[in-house]
Parts: C-alpha cells; sequence; structure tokens
C-alpha cells in the first residue's frame, strides 16, 4: 500500500521552507527539535513502520538524511501487548518486531515515541472491516445500472474494461461510523498511453505533467456511494481504485492541509478540507509532537481504461 499522504516530507515543509509567514506563527518562536511522527495502521494488515524525524529550523534547508532521528524508543501498545520497534536500515525508520499480530478493526492503538528528553504520544481506534458491496457502471444521463463490475473476490477484473469518460462508475458499501473517507487512484501499467484528447496538450512534456497516481480530499460519505471522477483519469490500462474509511487522526489532517504534495517516486497527494474550513495550523493530534498516528480500513476495485474510439 502506497502512502497517499507522505507526512515527514510535507510536515518538514510547513517549518523548513521558505514562505511569507512567520514561521513562529505555526509552531512557535523555536520550531526546532520537534519530533514528527508518522505511522498509518490498515486494517488486516501488519502493524507498519513508524517514521520518527524532528523538525529544523525555518532557514535551514531540510534533508532526511540527518533530519531522522535515530536513537528513538518507539512503542505500539494494544490491549495487554506491547510492540517494540527496531531501528530499521535507514535512520527515522523503525521497523515492527517479527511475527506481530495483524492490525485488526475497532480496537485501540497508542504510540509512544522518546528521544533525548523528549516524548511524542497519541492513540487511534482502527475502524471496522470496509466492504466494497457493488461496484456498477452507470449512464451518465440517466443514472441506470448499464452493468455491473466484478470485483476483485468474484473473479479476473480485467473484464471490468471501461471507455474512458463512458458512464460513471460507481461504489457501494455499508457506511461505517468513522469521520470520513478518502480515495486512491493508481494506474499499474507504467507505460500505457495517454487518454485526454484535448488542443491544449499537445506534446509528450505537457502529457508528462500527469500523474499516474493521485487521490482525493476528505469527504464524508454517509450514504456508502461513492462516483469516481473521470477527471482523475489520463492513462489507460489497468487501475485500482481504493477507498479508505478513515479515523479521526487521518481524516483531520488531511482535511487541514489544503495543498498538494509528492512523495520521491513523483506521486502526487491532493489534500484538501470541507467546504468551510479554514485552518491556519494542521490538526496533528499528537501530544508532544506533530505527525500522524491514524488508522484506516480499505477495500478496493480494479478496472482497465480503453481509449476512446476516434471521432
Amino acid at each position: 500500500m502506497k502512502y497517499f499522504v507522505l507526512m515527514v516530507g510535507c510536515l518538514i515543509a510547513l517549518v523548513g521552507c521558505e514562505a511569507e509567514r512567520d514561521p513562529s506563527s505555526l509552531f512557535g518562536p523555536d520550531a526546532s527539535g520537534v519530533l514528527v511522527v508518522d505511522a498509518l495502521l490498515i486494517v488486516d494488515q501488519p502493524l507498519p513502520r513508524v517514521l520518527v524525524s524532528e523538525t529544523v529550523n525555518a532557514n535551514v534547508r531540510y534533508s532526511e538524511r540527518w533530519a531522522g532521528v535515530g536513537d528513538a524508543e518507539v512503542v505500539i501498545t494494544q490491549g495487554g501487548q506491547t510492540f517494540l520497534y527496531s531501528l530499521g536500515s535507514s535512520s527515522g525508520s523503525y521497523m515492527p518486531p517479527p511475527n506481530a499480530p495483524l492490525v485488526v478493526p475497532n480496537t485501540t492503538y497508542h504510540l509512544r515515541v522518546q528521544s533525548r528528553g523528549r516524548e511524542a504520544t497519541a492513540q487511534t481506534i482502527t475502524p471496522g472491516r470496509l466492504d466494497i458491496r457493488e461496484a456498477t457502471l452507470l449512464d451518465d444521463e440517466t443514472l441506470e445500472v448499464i452493468r455491473s463490475l466484478k470485483r476483485y473476490e468474484d473473479g479476473n477484473v480485467e473484464e471490468n474494461r471501461v471507455v474512458y469518460q463512458d458512464g460513471l462508475l460507481e461504489m457501494r458499501f455499508d457506511p461505517l461510523p468513522v469521520s470520513g473517507y478518502h480515495i486512491a487512484i493508481e494506474n499499474l501499467d507504467p507505460e500505457s498511453d495517454f487518454v485526454i484528447y484535448s488542443d491544449l496538450i499537445d506534446d509528450e512534456d505537457e502529457q508528462a505533467e500527469f500523474e499516474r497516481y493521485g487521490s482525493s480530499p476528505a469527504f464524508e460519505a454517509a450514504d456508502g456511494i461513492v462516483r469516481f471522477p473521470w477527471f482523475a483519469v489520463a492513462y489507460a490500462g489497468p487501475h485500482v481504485i481504493r477507498i479508505y474509511a478513515v479515523d479521526k487522526n487521518w481524516f483531520d489532517l488531511i482535511r487541514s492541509v489544503p495543498e498538494f504534495f509528492q512523495d520521491d517516486d513523483g506521486n502526487a497527494f491532493q489534500l484538501g478540507g470541507l467546504a468551510g474550513d479554514n485552518f491556519e495550523r494542521p490538526l496533528f493530534n499528537v501530544d508532544g509532537g506533530i505527525g500522524i498516528f491514524g488508522s484506516a480500513s480499505a477495500d478496493s476495485v480494479g478496472f482497465v481504461v480503453l481509449p476512446r474510439p476516434p471521432q
């Protein structure tokens, strides 16, 4: 699973990049040395690695190599179980113990990070399991079902062949008592053809600006219905849509950072709030530090995008 919120990069950027605002308005007169934690628990997946770094002064260029914290004690607890993490192959990357159990739904997890007298703590309550029970292709105008799509458990999702911008993809699931949802889409073929036809996009350099991976702002889906927007697709070939039911920590952070970020592979992550939201400071929900210790459950749908026939 790709993190569609690369926390360390975007959080450090808030204090490490040049900006018109005084950095002290975000974190205080001296923003350096604040612990930054990054861990996202996914139901039915192994315990994640935990990234630990620290903020740097606003007039110092951020470098992941030396901003990573390599001497931390990292512990996740759940009920009567304690999982002591160990330092991984790179500074600031901590790995769970071998044979740690999978993340379970509707359960409280606690994180504690200690380093040189500093301590950051957080907790998350994992959502229940998310199950996409139906995926269909709808008529654009009447919203009548054109055909049903196969889920991964139904068989070969490559049979879900859809012509670009022909109809609406709709997914239905039983709503969960969560703060909100988040969608990520990924093109699985890095060599597939560009499918957007426009006089404004006429060369390969302009096409290369379109990403093969993206994600949505935070949103609510109280009715358990999500319709997928075609504007997030730019390439033909196999795709996967992942829907995440997210906890309060995850939801709060992505809706309070209305920016675009990229990871080291160039994947674009679109964050953004709900209508009316206006945050001067991201909502971290981490005591003694900043970052994210959140959780989600997820399900996915696969389909193949076909280019539109020549007009």
